[in-house]
């Protein structure tokens, strides 16, 4: 490792408030009535697990998107996901949000093997992605920034329970 490189070793920074609402800001941006919906960020699941989904009907397994990141708004009534690629080096938008609810949703289920969850929609847009209490965002070489989400990712992790029973 020369002087230059960043060291791997060091702790992630704390990304705090600032980090919620610049993610918030992405999200905002692009949704109308935005003000609707609780936010999560979820890491795209970096692969296809083999194994048992928890789901109420089988699901085909489809590649995910190219976005390595969302901000992943939910509300309850009506009840409907949006989903929303994040570019974490620069926290903007990466592509056009998409909206699964009951119109549109094909099937959703979380898995056995990772607590990944996999969303549908009629058109064939499949989604798979981690919620993580305390992730840490990688917006850059030498800037790991810790996410504090513990109180929301039990609220989504109730959502997705009703959510997934409604498919």
């Amino acid at each position: 490792m020369t002087p230059d490189e960043p060291s791997d070793s060091s702790p992630p920074l704390d990304g705090g408030q600032g980090l919620k609402n610049a993610l918030r800001r992405v999200f905002d941006g692009q949704i109308p009535n935005y003000g609707d919906y609780n936010l999560v960020f979820a890491a795209r699941h970096a692969g296809q697990a083999a194994g048992r989904a928890r789901t109420s009907r089988s699901a085909p397994v489809a590649p995910s998107p190219s976005a390595t990141a969302y901000v992943v708004g939910y509300r309850w009534k009506p009840m409907e996901l949006m989903i929303a690629p994040v570019d974490l080096t620069g926290i903007t938008g990466a592509g056009v949000p998409v909206e699964v609810n009951m119109t549109n949703l094909a099937h959703a289920l979380q898995w056995d093997a990772d607590d990944s969850f996999e969303v549908g929609t009629s058109t064939g847009r499949i989604f798979r992605f981690d919620v993580s209490a305390d992730p840490v965002l990688d917006i850059g070489p030498g800037t790991p920034l810790h996410l504090p989400q513990d109180d929301d990712v039990i609220d989504f992790n109730a959502f997705m329970d009703a959510f997934i029973a409604m498919a």
